[in-house]
């Protein structure tokens, strides 16, 4: 015999106040609920209820046992609806922070399917380049762009790109193409700039050649898709990260120029705060970030 059952007939005896009404509850007949009490007392060794013809009444033992009896369905009642709540897949709302043109460009197109995955999980996207440090505090998984990560958690590698300078045609046409990094003080350039970022230099490296410099603007901005589109509106020359537009220089809007500069890779990374980590739907956007969308990374 089921010893769950029995444990069952039991409280149901004991709720219902009496065999009749505790088989119609349990489905059972009320032969069925005296053979499972019967069975239950015989593997205690020990009488839980003291049955007259008319009525019943717990024995001590009974009640001392009734308490655990409850426990024990409870528990499997809730072990049950945490493994059908499983089964439905994870569930919650997801704070998920990245820099606005790469939440823009790869995480927003990639929600129809994060959404078909996981229809249960919420994601909460915050993009805008506030800052490139590291604020885990605030959210439960975070996008960075070659940049260590700070305070405690795990690191996952989403892809890696790396620095380029481009230019549309139209302006390269007009003003030529330069072909050192000094050159780019006769050149008009877009930068980036936030207001806890002011305008930083541009960073070349070659080989084992390294070299910094600040060429005049022509234009600010704190967006990634912003700078693009302004170099391909020919404002002029940007310095930008390939994985953001790998599209526009695929079809041609956009030049590369400086090409043996700048060939190193940075690390495209998705950060999990260590009190984050062990939240059922946070590995699971943070799995699908790492093994579904296609982050465009540079050899």
């Amino acid at each position: 015999m089921d010893r769950l059952t029995g444990l069952e007939v039991f409280v149901a005896i004991v709720d219902s106040g009496s065999f009749v009404r505790a088989a119609e509850r349990l489905a059972l007949s009320p032969t069925m609920v005296s053979t499972h009490l019967a069975r239950l007392e015989d593997r205690l060794g020990a009488r839980l209820i003291h049955r007259t013809t008319r009525r019943f009444a717990l024995t001590p033992q009974g009640h001392l046992f009734l308490e655990e009896a409850r426990s024990i369905l409870e528990a499997v009642e809730q072990a049950e609806s945490r493994m059908r709540m499983s089964d439905m897949g994870p569930s919650g709302r997801v704070a998920l922070d990245a820099p606005g043109a790469i939440g823009l460009r790869f995480v927003v197109p990639a929600l129809s399917q994060l959404r078909a995955l996981h229809p249960r999980i919420v994601l909460d996207l915050s993009v805008g380049d506030r800052t490139m440090m590291f604020r885990p505090e605030a959210f439960d998984l975070l996008i960075r762009v070659g940049v260590p990560a700070e305070g405690k958690g795990e690191v996952v590698n989403l892809g890696r790109t790396r620095f380029v300078q481009v230019a549309s045609p139209d302006y390269l046409a007009r003003r030529g193409e330069p072909v050192t990094p000094d050159d780019l003080h006769d050149h008009d350039c877009v930068l980036y700039a936030t207001v806890d970022r002011p305008v930083g230099q541009w960073r070349f490296v070659r080989g084992k050649e390294r070299r910094s410099l600040r060429p005049a603007s022509v234009a600010t901005f704190n967006h990634g898709d912003a700078i693009a589109a302004a170099a391909v509106a020919g404002v002029g020359i940007a310095q930008t990260l390939e994985m953001l537009v790998a599209p526009e220089l695929t079809s041609g809007l956009l030049k590369p120029v400086l090409t043996e500069w700048n060939r190193e890779s940075v690390d495209v990374q998705l950060f999990i705060p260590q009190d984050r980590m062990k939240r059922q739907a946070v590995r699971a956007v943070a799995e699908f970030l790492q093994s579904r969308v296609d982050w465009g990374s540079s050899a």
